[in-house]
């Protein structure tokens, strides 16, 4: 079992040069038709065997896939270099046993799809991208690596507003293993329709959609590169702040009547209630003259702490709190970060991280407005890379928004790859909805994703910059803005149902079998 293991951790570790910044999304695919055709082959009816290989597979695949956790923990987290590494490892062990679930329910069920051979590619592709969704629902979740957002870069990324990421990559998995097993066989019936999917996948992209432009408008970014380890120092605070206002104050310069002007998330590090109230002036002032402002901010409320988007579009003296239509509360929180699991504040009493206790935001998304006919949708860090929760929470929100922003600070991670992975998902969120999508960030990435989720504007990482673009709005729900996840359990429920018909049906034949041979 050792040997399985290692075998599937080797298979599994180019897992990360499906994503960006390597852009190989054709390799992930690669390896998922290798994996199923191993553990319908080899392994076929032995899952133990199965889970260890997938189990293996997994790991190597996020233990370097992940591996930018070790710097929030030990670099900014002050936890002792080999307990961080063993973190990292034990939580990219947990995130392996869903595809290793994958496996050893294909392994399981041989005797039905030995049976019917067109089954197994579908039923390979349903498992694992229902257990890819599972690991990006269960316990909050986990959406990171996902094949299926890898896809924003590939040919086929035009389908992604009719399927959703999941969608696309079951319809694309099964596909191409349908095809590599029907050829391999020689069997018609598997391969063909393989094909057909295949040209069909490759053909949405010509399919127009009823999607309308709006105005444009002029959106100035502020990138204030403050690093992690020195952005909540009570003693720097002042003069980070300094530097903040001196970027805000060349990126005003930039901005023309009617545009925009955008700083990331937590870009004052105070609860807002707590900000000077000279420092609170200096926001406000920043809209005027018809330009609006849109900043991330703490809110407290009673006793509760909301990470949250604001917009001041100059009529205001103050924040008012309640008024849905100048705030945006993050829905979906960061473990550990943001809240604290059952049974884990012994492992947060050993990092030195600024933490606390948020609340999640509540009732409908209201967009931004934001002129010209635009309403802006807001996302704080991760909440854009899941993608069925998101499509819930726009086709929710009280008006169609035309154009996505997320605000992030990912100063935690340094310099890794985990900026690129982290742009990608918001990139197919774009894709998927048909809509652009602005990004303002801490340290990088910042800069204007266009509508079919490819860069306009990028600005690199690691450094101070205030960035000009334009964008146009799009209004009009895709396909996938219609259904939602909702597409994805149709999906799933379907290939069950046709997999029980199959084991009835190779039930009946076998009680034939063996009556008609007494």
């Amino acid at each position: 079992m050792i040997f399985v293991f290692f075998s599937g951790l080797l298979a599994g570790a180019p897992w990360v040069a499906s994503f960006a910044p390597f852009g190989l999304w054709w390799l992930g695919l690669l390896q998922l038709v290798l994996l199923g055709l191993y553990v319908s082959g080899p392994f076929a009816a032995k899952p133990l065997k199965s889970f260890v290989l997938g189990l293996g597979f997994g790991f190597g695949a996020f233990v370097i896939g992940v591996s930018w956790l070790y710097i929030s923990l030990h670099t900014y987290g002050g936890l002792p270099a080999a307990l961080a590494g063993l973190s990292v490892a034990a939580f990219s062990l947990y995130l392996a046993l869903f595809g290793a679930f994958a496996c050893a329910v294909t392994a399981a069920t041989a005797p039905v799809w030995s049976r019917y051979p067109a089954l197994l590619p579908w039923w390979w592709a349903a498992l694992w991208t229902f257990f890819s969704w599972f690991r990006a629902t269960l316990f909050t979740g986990f959406s990171w690596l996902n094949l299926g957002d890898s896809l924003v870069d590939s040919p086929f990324s035009g389908a992604l507003a009719w399927f959703g990421n999941y969608g696309l990559l079951f319809f694309l998995l099964g596909a191409v293993f349908a095809v590599w097993v029907g050829i391999q066989k020689k069997r018609i019936l598997v391969w063909v329709p393989g094909l057909a999917v295949l040209a069909a996948l490759a053909g949405q992209t010509l399919v127009p959609l009823n999607i309308q432009s709006t105005a444009p408008i002029t959106v100035v970014g502020v990138q204030t590169n403050v690093d992690q380890s020195i952005k909540f120092d009570p003693d720097l605070i002042s003069q980070n702040m300094a530097s903040v206002f001196e970027l805000g104050d060349a990126a005003r310069r930039q901005v023309p009547q009617g545009g925009l002007l955008i700083f990331p998330e937590t870009v004052d590090p105070l609860i807002w209630s707590d900000t000077p109230p000279e420092w609170q002036t200096r926001f406000h002032d920043y809209a005027s003259d018809g330009r609006k402002v849109v900043m991330g901010a703490a809110l407290q409320e009673g006793h509760d702490f909301y990470n949250s988007i604001v917009l001041f579009d100059g009529t205001e003296s103050r924040l008012d709190l309640e008024a849905p239509n100048v705030r945006h509360d993050k829905r979906h929180l960061v473990p550990f970060g943001e809240f604290i699991p059952f049974g884990f504040h012994w492992f947060v009493r050993m990092l030195n991280m600024p933490m606390g206790e948020f609340a999640s935001g509540k009732g409908a998304m209201v967009p931004f407005d934001v002129g010209g006919g635009n309403r802006m949708a807001s996302s704080v860090c991760y909440e854009d890379t899941f993608g069925g929760e998101f499509a819930n929470l726009l086709a929710n929100a009280t008006v169609e928004p035309t154009v996505l922003l997320n605000l992030s600070n990912l100063a935690w991670f340094g310099q890794s790859w985990a900026l690129e992975q982290h742009a990608q998902m918001g990139r197919a969120r774009a894709a998927e909805h048909r809509k652009p999508e602005v990004r303002v960030t801490n340290t990088g990435l910042s800069g204007l994703v266009d509508e079919y989720g490819q860069w306009i504007q990028k600005v690199p990482p690691g450094v101070k910059a205030t960035w000009k673009a334009q964008f146009v709005g799009k209004k009009g729900l895709t396909p996938f803005a219609r259904t939602g996840p909702l597409l994805w359990y149709f999906i799933w429920i379907g290939l069950l149902v046709a997999f029980a018909l199959s084991a009835l049906r190779l039930r009946a034949y076998n009680r034939h079998i063996v009556s008609s041979t007494n």
